[in-house]
């Protein structure tokens, strides 16, 4: 049996996709911690992490709005 190359390639919505999605599961993951932090310390700096994460998710978001529509 053999096996045959192919090319796979991504465009640049695909990439933003998926950097949306993995800053969600990211923002996901630090709400998680927040919820369970003792000191205050930790919770302010996951307050910190959390709202710059958030504010990255929406502009990706935006940036792979632009590009789908760039592609039509």
């Amino acid at each position: 049996m053999k096996l045959e190359k192919r090319e796979i390639t991504l465009n640049e919505a695909d990439s933003l996709k998926d950097v949306y999605y993995l800053g969600k599961s990211l923002i996901s993951e630090y709400e998680k911690v927040e919820k369970y932090a003792e000191r205050k310390e930790i919770f302010n700096e996951f307050e910190i992490l959390l709202k710059e994460a958030k504010a990255d998710c929406e502009k990706v978001l935006s940036l792979w709005k632009k590009s789908k529509e760039e592609q039509i």
